[in-house]
């Protein structure tokens, strides 16, 4: 587990529930490694579709992500709700990069936090493709101030 938690509720503005499964769990008894990843993917996700920027007939991109991260500070199990909280701390040119805390019901400190970046590029010919005015507008309330 890692020390270092200065995250905070607060600090994010989007917010998505997921139920932990019994297959999320390892021998150890807690929820394995490799599912808060998951957990980050469906909240991110959410948003995107919630915000009209995936599915988005004026917005054919699509997202890959380039680079992820993911620091564990305490452990989560079955069963718990996770509460994921979703900002957008930077917006590029064709790049979003999203940072997401995984918070234990109603505490103030996440268990995990974690982050990614997806460059949007053309589905035919993989060429990154500029965020328009239209996209920034619809991420603004999630995104935190410069």
């Amino acid at each position: 587990m890692h020390e270092n938690n200065n995250e905070q509720r607060d600090q994010y503005f989007y917010w998505v529930d997921i139920p932990t499964r019994w297959m999320d769990g390892d021998p150890y008894g807690h929820v394995n490694n490799v599912e808060y990843y998951s957990f980050i993917d469906t909240a991110v996700t959410r948003m995107l579709l919630e915000k009209k920027i995936l599915r988005n007939p004026n917005f054919r991109a699509v997202g890959l992500c380039v680079e992820s991260q993911c620091r564990y500070y305490a452990p989560i199990s079955f069963p718990e709700t996770i509460e994921a909280g979703v900002r957008i701390a930077r917006v590029g040119n064709s790049s979003l990069r999203y940072e997401v805390g995984l918070f234990k019901s109603g505490e103030h400190k996440p268990a995990a936090a974690g982050y990614f970046v997806h460059v949007f590029v053309d589905p035919d010919n993989h060429r990154p493709v500029s965020l328009s005015a239209q996209i920034r507008q619809q991420i603004q309330a999630v995104t935190v101030p410069a």
